[in-house]
């Protein structure tokens, strides 16, 4: 018998050898529960920049798209849209990042970013 842990259909699985009755068997023994990963967790896209007090895309629609999770790593306000409109703090759609805030978007539409001043800075990973 095997379990599997993982929580999403995009989730690594892992296996392990169970026992008669759900038991884990003892090391050494012929199923011996070693833990192996039947799926490699995809490589992720860079997609950090800087940005000024004009929207700009970060990171364009992309149908396979799994998550895109940004930092604002920069002194001032970020302003995110995930909807593919022109992001613009302070008005609705537009996510607002405080200096070191993050956000992960689950959305396959082109995200957008602005900034409250210029040569501000995040970190981005498109997976």
């Amino acid at each position: 018998m095997r379990s599997s842990i993982g929580n999403a259909a995009s989730d690594p699985v892992f296996t392990q050898a169970v026992g008669a009755g759900g038991a884990s068997a003892p090391a050494g023994t012929a199923t011996d529960p070693t833990f192996t990963q039947s799926a490699p967790l995809p490589a992720g896209t860079d997609r950090s920049g800087t940005v000024d007090t004009t929207s700009k895309t970060l990171a364009a629609a992309n149908s396979s798209r799994r998550s895109l999770n940004i930092q604002n790593i920069s002194a001032n306000t970020l302003g995110v849209n995930e909807f593919g409109a022109a992001a613009a703090i302070g008005s609705p759609g537009t996510y607002t990042l405080a200096a070191g805030a993050t956000l992960n978007v689950r959305t396959r539409n082109a995200v957008t970013v602005i900034a409250s001043a210029a040569s501000s800075a995040y970190t981005a990973t498109e997976a």
